[in-house]
């Protein structure tokens, strides 16, 4: 499938348009990472900044951190985020 196709119609244009905004995320494993989105990637791969990771009860902080799409379990927002907004932000 063509992936500008695949940032136009999916998820993946949503999580784009979150660019600059604080974000949790929850992986397989017990791991979560909490920090600034810089890119994501129609796989739903993210890099991300300023990054806070706890794994049990140890935390580590790294200035970046890539995140593969197929690690990630769930995607929580500090803030309330306006879907159309961002879904627009997110296709340009």
């Amino acid at each position: 499938m063509d992936e500008k196709k695949l940032m136009r119609e999916g998820l993946s244009s949503f999580i784009n348009g979150l660019t600059g905004q604080k974000l949790l995320v929850e992986m397989r494993g017990e791991k979560y990472a909490n920090g600034v989105l810089e890119d994501c990637d129609c796989f739903l791969n993210l890099r991300m900044k300023d990054v806070s990771m706890l794994q049990g009860a140890e935390t580590i902080t790294l200035r970046n951190l890539f995140i593969s799409g197929k690690h990630i379990r769930f995607i929580h927002m500090d803030d309330y985020a306006d879907v159309v907004a961002s879904v627009r932000k997110g296709i340009r």
